[in-house]
């Protein structure tokens, strides 16, 4: 994984009589602020964690990143120059803020003003298509199409609408445009970016029907973005899915099954009709239900099928659910 040039802990020290940082990880070169340089540390074939040359670029005998305020001369054989004995640690932790305050200088601004994670296991399925009610639920506004074209390097997107036409506003459509334009400087630069990307960051979800699909999520204030990458030739590349959160309608409960399958409902009527048809096959299906809602009404009616699963009848009224709202119910709000 490719660690973040904002975020990431370094090791103070001095590099030929000049403080920079230093973290054996590799650091992801779109996030080193403007203004800042970023090297890398060639260790040797004995010790890798031995210091040898600072260079632009290390494949074999990685042994750290260096990221420095000022540049540094590459002075011996014009792409690299010999560290020997010019590396001293100080013995200090810090972010790369601290290291401005320690040092008087200003800090720099974040490059990615969106912050893109890998997908969970659990998000797998909201990267792919969805069904009219569903999108519906979700607050769905459309998806781009994104196609890295002949020998990978051209850039062909397509919209395609999901939802109601109000919320393809002009508000969102100046938003996707950033968020757009950030990607293109990492993940969707071009095919051979893409496959790097996804090899460094991970995100690997299941659904892909003949490659191994990855997705990734950028969530401002008010949109979501769900990002699909297919890194192979000859296909669509990938699919930005967008969402308007505001428009999304209220989840009543989740269920899960053993195979990964995971539906949300927001329609309590549906919710309890699947916890009263799947509860009984629970232990050969894997299902699994959290109720969301606080709806005292929804809540009593999930214990009350598990109650009478057993042969019992429910012990709580109405109104104990109504008098404690904030607190799960004693079976409907577990994962069972």
């Amino acid at each position: 994984m490719l660690a973040n040039a904002m975020t990431e802990e370094y090791e103070h020290i001095e590099l030929f009589g000049k403080p920079v940082l230093f973290t054996t990880a590799r650091v992801e070169q779109a996030t080193v602020p403007k203004g800042w340089y970023r090297y890398e540390i060639r260790g040797s074939d004995y010790d890798p964690g031995e210091f040898c040359t600072i260079e632009q670029r290390v494949i074999v005998n990685h042994a750290g990143t260096i990221l420095s305020p000022e540049e540094i001369s590459l002075c011996d054989d014009g792409d690299r120059r010999y560290i020997q004995d010019q590396a001293d640690f100080l013995d200090e932790y810090m972010t790369l803020a601290e290291f401005c305050t320690c040092h008087n200088l200003p800090v720099p601004e974040n490059p990615q003003k969106y912050l893109i994670r890998p997908a969970s296991p659990e998000e797998a399925g909201l990267f792919y298509a969805q069904t009219p009610e569903q999108d519906e639920a979700l607050g769905a506004i459309g998806h781009v199409r994104i196609d890295f074209g002949h020998g990978g390097k051209e850039f062909w997107h397509t919209w395609h609408s999901r939802g109601a036409e109000e919320l393809n506003s002009p508000e969102f459509k100046a938003e996707l445009g950033e968020v757009v334009g950030q990607l293109r400087e990492s993940v969707l630069q071009d095919l051979s970016a893409m496959r790097s990307y996804c090899y460094d960051h991970g995100g690997a979800i299941d659904g892909g029907i003949c490659t191994q699909n990855y997705g990734y999520a950028v969530e401002t204030e008010r949109y979501r973005y769900l990002l699909r990458c297919n890194p192979i030739e000859g296909d669509y590349q990938a699919y930005l899915a967008c969402f308007d959160k505001q428009a999304q309608k209220q989840l009543i409960g989740r269920v899960t099954f053993a195979n990964g399958e995971q539906i949300e409902y927001t329609d309590p009527v549906e919710y309890l009709k699947a916890v009263k048809e799947e509860l009984p096959y629970r232990d050969t299906s894997g299902f699994r239900f959290e109720t969301l809602t606080s709806d005292s009404e929804v809540r009593k009616a999930v214990d009350d099928m598990v109650y009478d699963l057993y042969g019992e009848a429910n012990p709580r009224k109405l109104e104990d659910y109504e008098e404690q709202p904030e607190q799960e119910t004693a079976m409907g709000g577990m994962q069972l």
